[in-house]
């Protein structure tokens, strides 16, 4: 058996060699939530820039990307197909104005 000074030097070993990985994901996953909170913001502030449809598809999307914000490819995925979804959903300013002056 190990000896208990080798079994505490071989744990400390461990925990220093894999905590800079375990860093870099926690600042992946907050840097996500960011963009996820700042995305849900933007539809909260705008719905009158988005359709409902677009808005509804947007949030899944969000709600994807929350589930998946320890794997920031993922996460990333999630975020543009939710930017997608608004762009393709947005409302047409011109067309309003121009439906008020008729």
């Amino acid at each position: 058996m190990m000896n208990k000074a080798a079994l505490t030097a071989l744990t400390g070993a461990l925990c220093i060699w894999t905590a800079p990985a375990s860093i870099a994901d926690v600042g992946v996953a907050d840097a996500c939530q960011d963009e996820i909170k700042e995305l849900q913001e933007k539809i909260n502030d705008s719905k009158d820039d988005y359709t409902a449809e677009s808005r509804s598809r947007a949030k899944n999307h969000l709600l994807a990307a929350k589930t998946n914000r320890l794997n920031p490819a993922k996460c990333r995925g999630n975020i543009l197909d939710a930017r997608k979804e608004l762009q393709e959903g947005k409302k047409d300013g011109r067309k309003k104005d121009k439906d008020k002056s008729d």
